[in-house]
C-alpha cells in the first residue's frame, strides 16, 4: 500500500491541492448536476421557502435533493427511455433530470430509500398520494394524503417514474397486507392548514413566492385567509369514513401511463431538449414527431 500523501501547509489559496479539484468533471456534467438541483430548489418552494414535499419542513439544514431513480440505475432509466415510460428526450443520466426528484427532508429521503413507504399517482384526482406501506407509526400521519406536487407544473415528476419506486416495497414488507385508502383524498396537513394552497381561480395550484409585504425586519404578512396555525398532527393512522384497499397497481398502471404523457411536464421536456435548428417543416415535423401523438407505450413484462 502506497504511504498516505500529507498536504503541504499552508494550502493553496487558489483552490484545493492537486487532485482534489473538478478536472475529472466536464463542464456539462456540472452544469446538468446544477440544473437537476436548481429545478428542485424552483419548484419544491412555497411561500418562498423550499421545503420537504411531504411534511412541509422547511429547515434548509435538514432538506435534500433526492432522485427516484439512483445514478446506480443507469440501465433501469434508459429501459425506461426505451419503453417509452419516459420521453425520448429526457435527460440521458438519471442524476441531471429535475422531473426525476423532490425535495424531501432527510427523515423523509431515508425512509423513501428504505422503501418504507411510496408515492402513487392518481390520475382521477391529480394528486400524488402518500402510501405509508411498512406501517411504520412515524409515517401514519401522512397515509393516504397528498403531498406537495403539482401534475401541471412544467417540471413535474414522472408519474411513471413512481411505478418503479413502488413495484420494490412490498417486496421489503412480504407479510404486510395492502393497506386502506380514504375514499376522499385530502392534502397533507401543513400544506391546508399553513395556507399553500392558491385559491380555486389562481392559474397555479401551490402559493410559491415570498408575499409581496413585510416589514423592516423581513417578516412577512400572510393575508388574514392563510393565518391558520399548524394543528396538532395524531401519531396515529387518521381515520376517515369510506375505507377501501389500495387499488391494484397492476390495474392502475394504464391510466398512470396515460397521465404521464398528457401531463405538461411530458411536453415540455420534449420541447425543452428538441433541436429547433432545421426549416419551419422540418420543425413542424419534429414537433408532431415528439411531442404529438406517439406509438402506444409498453406496459410491464
Amino acid at each position: 500500500m502506497p504511504p498516505l500523501t500529507l498536504f503541504t501547509l499552508p494550502l493553496p489559496s487558489e483552490g484545493p491541492p492537486q487532485g482534489y479539484g473538478w478536472e475529472n468533471q466536464s463542464a456539462s456534467e456540472s452544469s446538468s448536476t446544477t440544473a437537476f438541483f436548481t429545478g428542485l430548489d424552483d419548484r419544491d418552494q412555497f411561500l418562498g421557502q423550499p421545503r420537504c414535499v411531504v411534511c412541509g419542513e422547511d429547515e434548509v439544514a435538514a432538506l435534500e435533493h433526492c432522485h427516484i431513480i439512483h445514478q446506480s440505475e443507469q440501465h433501469i432509466w434508459d429501459d425506461l427511455k426505451k419503453r417509452k415510460w419516459l420521453p425520448s428526450e429526457t435527460k440521458d443520466h438519471p442524476t441531471h433530470e429535475s422531473r426525476n426528484g423532490m425535495i424531501m427532508c432527510s427523515n423523509h429521503h431515508y425512509a423513501f430509500d428504505a422503501y418504507l413507504f411510496f408515492i402513487r399517482y392518481n390520475p382521477n384526482t391529480q394528486k400524488f398520494i402518500f402510501i405509508n406501506y411498512s406501517g411504520k407509526q412515524s409515517q401514519a400521519r401522512y397515509h393516504g394524503k397528498a403531498i406537495a406536487l403539482d401534475i401541471t407544473h412544467r417540471k413535474a415528476p414522472f408519474p411513471s417514474l413512481f411505478i418503479v419506486h413502488e413495484m420494490r416495497v412490498p417486496g421489503f414488507h412480504p407479510f404486510r397486507s395492502t393497506p386502506d385508502m380514504p375514499s376522499s383524498v385530502q392534502w397533507q396537513d401543513w400544506i391546508t392548514s399553513w395556507g399553500m394552497l392558491n385559491s380555486s381561480n389562481s392559474t397555479t395550484l401551490f402559493r410559491r413566492d415570498m408575499p409581496d409585504s413585510g416589514d423592516d425586519n423581513g417578516n412577512y404578512n400572510t393575508p388574514p385567509q392563510f393565518q391558520q396555525q399548524q394543528q396538532p398532527q395524531s401519531q396515529s393512522q387518521t381515520t376517515l369514513p369510506g375505507h377501501a384497499p389500495l387499488a391494484s397497481l397492476n390495474d392502475s398502471i394504464a391510466g398512470i401511463l396515460a397521465a404521464t404523457r398528457s401531463m405538461p411536464s411530458w411536453k415540455a421536456c420534449q420541447m425543452e431538449n428538441t433541436s429547433w435548428a432545421g426549416t419551419a417543416d422540418e420543425n413542424i415535423q419534429k414537433y408532431i414527431t415528439s411531442i404529438g401523438v406517439e406509438s402506444n407505450v409498453e406496459s410491464v413484462g
